[in-house]
C-alpha cells in the first residue's frame, strides 16, 4: 500500500472517529491531542479502527506512535512490511 494510500484511509478513519475534524486541517506532525479534542476514548476508537482497516495488530503500547498522522502511517507502513 502506498502512503498516500494510508494517509487517505488513516483521514477517512479519523473524521470517523471524530467527525468534528477537517480532513484537511490534520497537520501531519502535530499530536492529535494538540491540534484537536481529541481524547483518550476518541485515541482507543482510532486505535480499534486503524487495526481493522489494514489488518494489523496493534499492540496497547505501540498506541503511542499513533498519536499523529506522520506516526501512524509510519507505524503502518512498517507493520505491513513484507517479511514481518
Amino acid at each position: 500500500m502506498e502512503p498516500n494510500d494510508i494517509r487517505a484511509k488513516l483521514l477517512c478513519l479519523l473524521a470517523a472517529v471524530a467527525p468534528d475534524i477537517d480532513p484537511e486541517s490534520v497537520d501531519p506532525e502535530r499530536d492529535l491531542r494538540d491540534q484537536f479534542d481529541f481524547d483518550s476514548m476518541d485515541a482507543l476508537h482510532f486505535a480499534s479502527g486503524v487495526s481493522a482497516a489494514f489488518g494489523i495488530e496493534i499492540p496497547e503500547t505501540d498506541y503511542p506512535k499513533l498519536a499523529s498522522l506522520r506516526a501512524a502511517g509510519e507505524l503502518i507502513e512498517e507493520r505491513m512490511a513484507p517479511g514481518r
